[in-house]
Order: structure tokens, then sequence, then C-alpha cells
């Protein structure tokens, strides 16, 4: 628990520091140019979270049965990067990247064929094609 409070008191001073020490680098305006940019992208990312959904739902589409399980949370990883952006700071903007990371997590079976399964799986079995016999000519198509 102490852990935890203390990193989150560390936090803001580990954000300034990155700051000032880029700004020195840089420059101010070229820094306050990023930190705007970032918030901007930011607030346009949790204005549009949607677009995650929209995302998810296609990539679940694309793939057919198999889903990954960090898919399904590209919503809330796209919702928190979001506000990562949005926060001004430079540690906070490289978390941000790296939930936008496209991982690849195990497949989820989704109700399909199980995972033994290939497509290259053969289902052996007989049929038989029954024709009813036409009553005339007349009704028979050619």
């Amino acid at each position: 628990m102490r852990a935890i409070l203390l990193l989150l008191l560390l936090y803001p001073l580990l954000e300034i520091a990155t700051l000032v020490t880029l700004a020195h680098h840089l420059g101010g305006g070229v820094v306050f140019l990023l930190v705007l940019a970032s918030s901007l992208l930011g607030i346009w990312m949790l204005r549009n979270q949607k677009l995650g959904a929209l995302l998810t739902l296609s990539s679940v589409l694309r793939q057919g049965q198999q889903v990954s399980l960090y898919s399904l949370l590209w919503p809330l990883r796209y919702a928190l990067s979001g506000l990562l952006f949005a926060i001004p700071g430079i540690l906070s903007d490289l978390l941000a990247i790296l939930l936008l990371l496209p991982f690849k997590g195990p497949a989820l079976n989704m109700g399909g064929p199980t995972a033994a399964s290939t497509p290259d799986d053969v289902i052996e079995g007989e049929f038989s094609r029954v024709d009813k016999p036409a009553a005339d000519q007349q009704q028979r198509l050619h």
C-alpha cells in the first residue's frame, strides 16, 4: 500500500522533471506545443470513443470465431490511452502509446469449432439425393 502511495507522490515530480529536461534540450515552445497537441489528441480520442468499439466489432467479424482477449478490451484501452494523452506530460503520453500498441493475446473460443480442429479437417458421411418426380411435363423446369 505504501508503494502505491509513493508512486502516486512521485509521478507528478517525474512528469515535471521530464518536461523541464525536455524543455532544456528542445526549447520551451516546442515542449508546450507537444503537450498541447497530445492533450488535444486525448480529448479527441475521448470524444470519439465509439471508434474503439467499432474497431473491436470489425476485428471480431474479420476473425470469425477466434477472438483475442486483448481485442475485446480494446475500447477500454482506447479510452484509457485517451485519458493519458489528455493529462499533460511525457510519461503519460508514453504509457498511452504503449496501450495503443496491438498486442496479441490468447485466443478465446466463442462457441465455434473447437481449438483442436483445423480448417483442413474432413467430416465423413453419406448422402443421397432425392428428387421429386414431376407430375406432368408442364411443371418441369427446362
